[in-house]
C-alpha cells in the first residue's frame, strides 16, 4: 500500500494548487515538484518542470478574467492507484479586466468584452510520490461536452470560444464529425438499411431500426 494515507494525500493536493498550479495564489517556485515533473493535457504536452513553470504565467489571465475561479473539487484517492488524488474542475468567469497593451492577452482576448464563460467538468489528477512531492499533473479532461457555453472545450480554447475569439485549428474549435467519420457513420447506416431486409417481423425490424449507427451531433448543436 502507498505510505501516504488518502487524507493527507488530498491535503497535499490541495496545497499544490494553492501553490504551484496555474490558479495558484501563493507561489510556491516548484517545490512540491518532482524533478522528473510532467504536465499533461487533451492538446498540451508532456511539459517538464522548467516548461510548466515558465509557461504557466505566460498569459495573465486573471487580469482579464479578474472574478475567475477554476472551481476545483470531489478530491477523491483512486481506488486503483492509491498515489493518484482525481478532482474536478469546473472554472468560471466574466471578460471584465483590460490586458496590457501588447501582451499575449490582448491578443489572444481582445477588447473587453463583458462575456462569462462556463467550462464544461474536467478531470483533473495529481499523481505524488511517497515523500509527498508531485511527478505529474493532468488537467483539462472534460467529463460532459453538453455543459458550459465553451464548445465543450475546457482551459484556454474553451474560454476563447465563450468570448467569441474561436481559434481556427481543429483543437480549438467546438468538436463536429470529421468527414471521415461522417463516411464511417454512412457506411454503417447503408449495412444497417440492408440489415433491415432480413427482419423477420416488425419486432426484429424495430429493434434493428434502434440498433443503427447514428450520426453524433457537434456540440454547438446540442440544445
Amino acid at each position: 500500500s502507498f505510505q501516504l494515507p488518502p487524507e493527507e494525500l488530498i491535503k497535499l493536493a490541495k496545497r499544490f494548487l494553492a501553490t504551484e498550479a496555474p490558479e495558484a495564489t501563493i507561489d510556491g517556485g516548484g517545490a512540491m515538484m518532482t524533478e522528473d515533473f510532467r504536465f499533461v493535457g487533451p492538446v498540451i504536452g508532456p511539459l517538464d518542470k522548467d516548461e510548466f513553470i515558465a509557461t504557466k504565467d505566460t498569459v495573465d489571465f486573471f487580469r482579464s478574467f479578474p472574478d475567475a475561479t477554476a472551481g476545483f473539487h470531489h478530491f477523491r484517492v483512486d481506488p486503483f492507484d492509491p498515489a493518484r488524488v482525481w478532482f474536478t474542475a469546473r472554472a468560471s468567469g466574466t471578460h471584465t479586466g483590460e490586458a496590457v497593451p501588447g501582451s499575449d492577452a490582448a491578443l489572444l482576448f481582445g477588447e473587453v468584452s463583458g462575456k462569462r464563460f462556463t467550462s464544461p467538468p474536467q478531470a483533473c489528477s495529481l499523481l505524488f510520490t511517497p515523500e509527498g512531492k508531485v511527478k505529474q499533473f493532468t488537467i483539462g479532461y472534460v467529463m460532459d461536452r453538453c455543459i458550459g457555453n465553451t464548445g465543450g472545450m475546457g482551459g484556454f480554447f474553451g474560454v476563447l470560444h465563450a468570448v467569441g475569439k474561436t481559434l481556427p485549428f481543429e483543437e480549438g474549435k467546438s468538436w463536429a464529425p470529421s468527414w471521415g467519420y461522417a463516411l464511417y457513420v454512412e457506411v454503417g447506416r447503408l449495412f444497417g438499411r440492408l440489415r433491415l431486409l432480413t427482419a423477420k417481423d416488425e419486432a426484429e425490424r424495430y429493434r434493428l431500426e434502434k440498433a443503427m449507427i447514428k450520426m453524433p451531433a457537434a456540440t454547438d448543436d446540442i440544445g
